[in-house]
Order: structure tokens, then C-alpha cells, then sequence
């Protein structure tokens, strides 16, 4: 199980490994599916990007797509270097998703590589946390693992807590949080960041 003091421990691993990650993330192109999810949201949409890091690439694209950003990691080094960009129509806030309470709702979220980090005992309120903060016909892309269980992974020598619940669970609670599925990959195939086990979007329809 994961307490808070994992969580810190975290946002201290993404703090020692910023420089490397804000350089390699810095040469990466945006991620294709983005780009596509991009093309669904209607002109001027608020997004929120979860797990934004240095805010370099998400957050930017979408900056430059002429949505208004909302970022928020738990990495105060990431958000320090997101806000160093001066994008104009985002904002970085250091917080975790699952006690965020923002005044304003969002027409999409996007969490690339964040909700993994999530506890596993606390992966199942997830997808409640995200329903609450959207708008009615939003869009929700995520990745995520797809088996259930925890494992610690590295990355850049530092060590990572990643958790994930089983697919068909991660399908009924987003069906029961009122999303529609719209595409379900397993195995996604990523030329710019990688595989994951699993890319999702979903459209808020209750």
C-alpha cells in the first residue's frame, strides 16, 4: 500500500531526475495520440493535463492548438520548469489529482503516464475524482498499466511505485463514473514514448 509519505517519495524522484527527464522530453515529438485526441476537443477547451511534468510537450501542443492548460504535478521541480515556459494560456500548479478541487470544470482531461503512480488501494476513486472536474461531453485520455497488482520500475537510476487494477475493472468504473468508451488499446504501440499496456479515451456522457 501507499501512503503519503510514498507519494512525496514520488514527487522527490521526478525532482532529482528533472534536468534528465526535461531534456529528454525536450527532443521528444508529441505523442500521436495526442495530437489526434487533440482533434476532438472544440476550439478553446479547457484541459487539464495531470502528471504535466516540465509541461514540455502536452501541455505546450496544447497551448499552441489555442486551448486554455491547466497543469498540475506533484513535483514541485517540474512545475517550477512548466512555469519557466511562460505559455500564455496555461497555468501549473503543484497538486495531486486526488485532492484537487479546483473552482472551474474542464472540457478534457489528459493524464499521459501519471495515474500509475497512484496507489493501488486508491486507484478505484480515480475515475470518480476525474468525472467531477469534467464538463459534460469532455473527453479523458489516459495511460495506464493493464494488469492489476504493483511493481517499483526505474527510470533515469531512480526508483518508481506503479500500480494499475485489472481492464474490465478500469471499464465498469468508468462506465459507472458516467464515460463512454470510445477506444480501448491494450499494448499500444508508441513511437515517441514508448509502449504502454493500455491508451484510453473516453467521453463524459452522464
Amino acid at each position: 500500500a501507499m501512503n503519503d509519505s510514498e507519494m512525496n517519495d514520488i514527487g522527490n524522484s521526478y525532482d532529482k531526475i528533472c534536468e534528465q527527464w526535461y531534456d529528454f522530453r525536450k527532443n521528444t515529438k508529441i505523442n500521436r495520440c495526442v495530437a489526434e485526441f487533440s482533434e476532438l476537443l472544440r476550439p478553446g477547451s479547457k484541459v487539464l493535463d495531470v502528471g504535466c511534468g516540465t509541461g514540455y510537450p502536452i501541455s505546450a501542443y496544447l497551448v499552441g492548438r489555442g486551448f486554455t492548460v491547466t497543469g498540475i504535478d506533484i513535483s514541485e521541480r517540474m512545475i517550477e520548469k512548466a512555469r519557466r515556459l511562460e505559455l500564455k494560456s496555461a497555468s501549473f500548479l503543484v497538486r495531486d489529482l486526488l485532492n484537487f478541487h479546483p473552482s472551474e470544470k474542464y472540457d478534457a482531461v489528459i493524464a499521459f503516464d501519471s495515474l500509475w503512480h497512484i496507489s493501488h488501494e486508491r486507484q478505484r476513486e480515480i475515475y470518480a475524482v476525474v468525472s467531477a472536474l469534467m464538463n459534460i461531453d469532455g473527453y479523458f485520455l489516459f495511460t495506464h498499466g493493464n494488469k492489476d497488482g504493483s511493481i517499483i520500475g526505474e527510470m533515469f537510476g531512480e526508483r518508481f511505485y506503479h500500480s494499475a487494477l485489472d481492464l474490465k475493472e478500469v471499464h465498469a468504473l468508468l462506465a459507472a463514473c458516467g464515460f463512454s468508451v470510445l477506444s480501448s488499446v491494450e499494448n499500444y504501440q508508441e513511437e515517441t514514448t514508448g509502449d504502454r499496456g493500455l491508451l484510453v479515451i473516453a467521453k463524459k456522457t452522464a
